[in-house]
Formats: structure tokens, sequence, C-alpha cells
């Protein structure tokens, strides 16, 4: 085709053929690479059959890991977990379930918020200095399918969080779909063994 072309026009004609690969690229969006989501195992048959005063709740912090057990030790749930940070670890030892609550709005990790508009002011409120700005409320964030197993705040609750990061101030976050069954499962009084140690954990605050 170039050799149909008069002289005089086929050098203007290479330049062009050698920009539309660049122009191509330029309108392609970049790609976003997937982000990991946890995993976990749910059996559906055990769980149809697990009464809460059977179901225990055990939790590994080396391996980030939660699982939610029938009166044969038998795993009914296996989930990924995100445990505290090494700042605020979350504690171990033994322990029961002390409040069971849909969801749970924390009075201690929140943000100020204006109630007219919805804009929110701060953030974080608990890293926030000086008084509350005026014309704001503070409103806690959620904590959905909430297991409380100490008075200070410590508790098993439904939270965003990437496999492998440590992403707490003590509490134990859960994906979704395995924390609603965990919680359906709970009640009062279930035990909880929580064991291991996240000190090692390349996460720092």
């Amino acid at each position: 085709m170039l050799h149909l072309l008069p002289s005089d026009m086929r050098l203007p004609f290479l330049l062009i053929l050698s920009l539309l690969p660049a122009c191509t690229l330029l309108q392609r969006k970049p790609s976003t690479p997937a982000l990991t989501k946890p995993v976990y195992h749910i059996d559906a048959a055990l769980a149809a059959a697990l009464k809460p005063a059977a179901a225990s709740i055990e939790i590994d912090l080396s391996r980030q890991e939660m699982r939610l057990f029938n009166a044969d030790k038998v795993a009914v749930v296996v989930t990924q977990i995100s445990s505290g940070r090494n700042t605020s670890p979350t504690p171990t030892g033994h322990f029961k379930v002390l409040e069971k609550l849909p969801t749970k709005f924390s009075n201690r990790y929140g943000k100020f918020v204006k109630p007219d508009t919805r804009e929110v002011v701060v953030w974080r409120v608990w890293e926030h200095h000086g008084p509350q700005p005026p014309g704001t409320r503070y409103e806690g964030y959620e904590m959905p399918h909430w297991l409380r197993l100490t008075w200070p705040g410590v508790g098993i609750h439904q939270g965003e969080f990437k496999p492998g990061e440590l992403s707490s101030k003590g509490c134990i976050h859960t994906p979704a779909e395995p924390q609603q069954v965990i919680w359906e499962h709970a009640q009062v009084g279930t035990p909880v063994h929580i064991r291991g140690s996240s000190a090692s954990h390349p996460d720092a605050p």
C-alpha cells in the first residue's frame, strides 16, 4: 500500500501509523487488580443441625483463623479473620459470649458528622485532638453481628479487611457470610477459646 502513495506523502503516513498504538494505549483504561477476598468454608448440613447450646468457637491468632465447632468438635465454619494490631493486640485465653446484638455501634471508634448534610468532619474520632467540632454529632462505626467477649470492648463482628493483615483495635474482624452463621448459632455463654500470637506479624500500628 505504501508504494502506491506519492513519495512526498509516504513519510507523513508512516508517522501517523507509528502514533496509532500509542493513542490506543492512552485511551485504554488501566486495569485494576482484583482485591483478594477472605477465604472461608461453611458446611450447610452441619450448620442446619447445630444447636446453639452445643456450639463453641476457637480462634487461632497465629493462623488468623476462626472455627465454629459442634458438640463432636467437627468444624461447621472455618474462616479467615483479622485480629488486633501489635499496638492493640487481641487478648488470648478462655472467654464466653457476654452479649449478642444484630448490630452494635461503637462508643469509642466513630466519626463526627454534620446531621443536616451528612458531611463527615472528622473520620477517626479516637485520633482527634481538641473539642468536638461545632455543629457535629458523634456516630459510632457499625459492627454487624456483634458477639462481645470482654466488657472493655473486645468482640467478634463483621468487618472489612484484606487477608493477611491485622486491622483492628483488639476485636476479631470477620467476613460477612461466615460471621452471620456463627452469630446465629452463638448465644450468651457460648465458649470462645483464643490462642496463638500475632506478635511476629509484620503489621505495625
